[in-house]
């Protein structure tokens, strides 16, 4: 079991009757909430627990502890067996994983997301008396043995102790510099200036022709071209590799459309948000539901585009037409990806106008009262500013 411990302080605040909950005075006296994250060692669900922890940061100072888990040899329903016959859960954590309850740390919640920790989270949260928050689905598992799971999937968002939500991020949108009302603005009166690109490659059934990266190449270089555009452009593992030695001898050329190619077979971890911000729009490619919810997440405009045909199981797609029912991105094929097309697409996007940080800070506390109490934090709408009260300085980013 590893063990790792990030204490996170937060800053007291002014002006905290009109003050979001994050900006909001938490007496120096009061102890932070201890945040225990579940890992199964996968980046990406490590990721959504990260951004669940960062929400609740926004109501007072935490804690964070991290302990990676794995089940090994268990199977899901035999643990779900185990959970549902209420046997001593310090004992199925040492039996299952491993894990002396004792050698963990203290926490007021448990936080995580992947089936691995699935009966980790269910057996601390019994032993411990605290509240337990997943993302993801609970396969055989019940939703009682969680006091909120927050899913991306429409058809289980009736079920018991269930939320719909935007998958999160750890990433703070009114800390990119540029904020979303320059994006807006700069794709509301002409093609963006700076154009962020996101790369996929193939996933699943989901398959791209050599066509499709030709339709993309010709579309970067015809954007800039036409309209001057500048491109930042990210690949990722899944990214074949013609495809990234073609776009590393793009970005070489003189007068280059690609003012930076971040390679991932080449570039550090963390250059994501400095792309963020340096972009008015963005665009992803249609493989990944994460890539685009972080753009999403960031306040970006952002257009996903797919190959044809461009499977995706029923759950997937629902996701991804509640993105674009809420206004957040829309879908190009790539076969009719041009400068027009692309225009319209983002014209017709509404971006987040809060910061959804917060608005998942506002839905754990409103389904988790106890996480409320033990924030110390209230997330009562404040009453409205008086006449004359400057509106501007309550809207202002918070400073760390």
């Amino acid at each position: 079991m590893q063990v790792r411990i990030d204490a996170r302080p937060t800053a007291p605040h002014s002006d905290d009757a009109f003050a979001p909950p994050h900006q909001r005075f938490h007496p120096a006296a009061m102890p932070p909430t201890r945040i225990l994250i579940l890992s199964d060692g996968r980046p990406g669900h490590f990721n959504l627990s990260e951004g669940i922890a960062a929400a609740i940061e926004r109501l007072g100072p935490v804690q964070t502890s991290r302990i990676d888990i794995r089940r090994g040899r268990w199977s899901g329903s035999v643990l779900a067996a185990l959970t549902r016959a209420r046997l001593p859960p310090r004992q199925l954590l040492r039996l299952v994983y491993g894990v002396d309850e004792k050698a963990i740390p203290a926490c007021d919640v448990v936080v995580s997301a992947g089936a691995e920790t699935l009966a980790a989270s269910i057996w601390l949260a019994r032993a411990r008396s605290v509240p337990n928050i997943f993302y993801g689905s609970l396969r055989l598992f019940s939703p009682a043995d969680f006091a909120l799971v927050l899913t991306s999937y429409a058809r289980n968002a009736d079920r018991p102790r269930h939320a719909l939500a935007l998958k999160p991020s750890r990433l703070d949108p009114d800390k990119l510099e540029r904020a979303v009302g320059h994006a807006l603005a700069a794709a509301s009166s002409g093609p963006p200036t700076t154009i962020g690109l996101l790369l996929g490659g193939d996933a699943g059934p989901i398959r791209y022709t050599s066509a499709d990266w030709s339709d993309l190449f010709n579309f970067i270089v015809t954007m800039h071209r036409e309209h001057g555009t500048r491109w930042l452009v990210a690949n990722s593992r899944r990214t074949p590799n013609d495809v990234s030695d073609e776009l590393t001898r793009l970005a070489a050329v003189e007068a280059s459309p690609i003012q930076r190619f971040l390679d991932v077979r080449t570039a550090g971890p963390g250059t994501l948000p400095g792309l963020l911000a340096a972009c008015d729009a963005m665009i992803c490619t249609a493989d990944s539901s994460s890539m685009i919810s972080e753009c999403i997440w960031a306040r970006q405009p952002t257009v996903a585009i797919k190959p044809t045909p461009f499977p995706l199981d029923r759950d997937e797609r629902a996701y991804r037409d509640w993105l674009i029912g809420k206004g957040w991105c829309r879908e190009l094929a790539l076969s009719d990806l041009t400068p027009a097309t692309f225009q319209q697409a983002v014209s017709r996007i509404c971006a987040q106008a809060n910061n959804p940080l917060d608005e998942l800070a506002a839905l754990l506390t409103a389904r988790i009262p106890r996480l409320q109490s033990v924030t110390g934090t209230s997330l009562c709408k404040p009453t409205p500013p008086a006449a004359g009260h400057n509106e501007e300085r309550t809207r202002q980013s918070p400073r760390t």
